[in-house]
């Protein structure tokens, strides 16, 4: 497996690829990881619950605005890396090498050792590139249909899409239709304790209230600023209404919207909370809503922070994808309130005036969203699905 991002570094693909490779080992596959010394306090090789853990040396480049300031940028293509990766690879004997993101320098480590060792590739796309300043937009994009469609992307004998706008990204910027879904798993989310469900509701005044919750850092896609616009007109009607938002407050036109709407004392911003208080938040709050702006027709993915909320029992509403993970799996106002993108401010009002009116409804909703997360989201179904992509891939190469 080779990614940029593993643990102890925490994103969203390092988590999943984290969690992927140990429920691998779990069924008897022999996982080496190989990735980036971004963590030097983390050994350069480890075993973790049976995962094979190699970090090779990398330079750690600063945070930039084209790369949106992302914090974990490395470079690690070396030719002493490469040299080290593939005698590693060829004393274990490896049969299969597994890419996640396209976008690291990874990607080409893992393409130029697929080829040198005559080794299928597998590669998961995680992220979109894309970048909301247009001239970092433009350069981005260019690279990424230029240099790493040809360099990576083309060269994976295998595609695994998480969701609908992934399937959509490799088949127009790429030219590929061949892409297997297998969608995100979340863990089971704590339960709640209530000394926390009880502090959380008092620290923020929340008792008697309809509380709207939005768990995830701010930043320019995911910002709230249609959701806030829609929640000023829920106020005008239900004045004890409330949004509490969770996270790092670290996008300034959000904070500057609820400035202008006079929303300050109906909006919260909490700021970073320990995980350990999520469960709580979850259990105070209505309705949850939060969605990343990552495609221009408002087709986006349910984010871990909604699959946590419906494993919660709680409705999710959003700017959310009805086919993103196959059609008829997401239901409109079975389990899920889907926000369309064009004018979208009027029916975030309507529904959430419906949701907080309607508790039996909210609640048939959050049952519905909890049993078909239980069913899609789970890690056991994710991982049999690699497997048998695995095999799949294996044959035809073989063959």
């Amino acid at each position: 497996m080779f990614t940029n991002l593993f643990a102890p570094i925490a994103t969203g693909s390092s988590i999943h690829s984290t969690k992927l490779a140990r429920n691998l080992v779990k069924r008897g596959v022999d996982v080496t990881v190989f990735t980036a010394h971004l963590d030097k306090n983390s050994p350069r090789h480890e075993v973790m619950d049976g995962v094979d853990v190699y970090r090779v040396p990398c330079l750690k480049l600063p945070r930039l605005p084209i790369a949106v300031n992302f914090p974990w940028l490395s470079a690690t293509l070396w030719p002493s890396n490469i040299s080290f990766m593939r005698e590693v690879l060829e004393r274990k004997n490896c049969q299969l090498l597994h890419l996640h993101n396209h976008m690291f320098d990874m990607a080409f480590s893992s393409v130029i050792l697929s080829r040198l060792m005559k080794l299928p590739l597998v590669l998961t796309i995680h992220s979109i590139i894309r970048h909301p300043v247009p001239l970092y937009n433009a350069i981005l994009g260019a690279a990424d249909a230029s240099l790493l469609k040809y360099a990576v992307v083309r060269r994976a004998d295998a595609l695994v899409d998480l969701d609908n706008s992934c399937t959509r990204y490799l088949a127009n910027r790429f030219g590929r239709n061949d892409g297997t879904l297998i969608p995100l798993a979340v863990d089971l989310p704590d339960e709640a304790d209530p000394a926390d469900v009880e502090m959380i509701r008092e620290k923020y005044d929340l008792v008697g209230k309809k509380v709207l919750l939005s768990v995830g850092h701010l930043h320019h896609l995911r910002n709230r600023l249609s959701l806030l616009r829609g929640f000023k007109d829920v106020v005008r009607q239900m004045p004890h209404a409330r949004m509490l938002i969770v996270g790092a407050r670290n996008y300034q036109p959000t904070l500057d919207l609820v400035d202008r709407l006079g929303l300050n004392d109906q909006v919260i911003f909490t700021g970073k909370q320990p995980h350990r208080l999520i469960p709580a938040f979850m259990e105070a709050c209505d309705v949850h809503s939060m969605w990343f702006d990552l495609d221009p027709q408002g087709r986006n993915s349910l984010a871990n922070a909604n699959i946590e909320a419906m494993f919660y029992g709680k409705p999710v509403m959003g700017m959310l994808d009805i086919d993103a993970y196959g059609k008829g799996l997401l239901k409109d106002w079975e389990n899920i309130v889907i926000t369309p993108f064009h004018n979208p401010e009027p029916h975030i009002t309507d529904s959430l005036l419906k949701l907080f009116r309607e508790p039996e409804l909210a609640e048939s909703i959050g049952r519905n969203a909890r049993k078909m997360a239980l069913e899609t989201f789970n890690w056991d179904r994710v991982t049999d699905s690699h497997e048998a992509l695995y095999a799949a891939v294996l044959d035809r190469y073989r063959a």
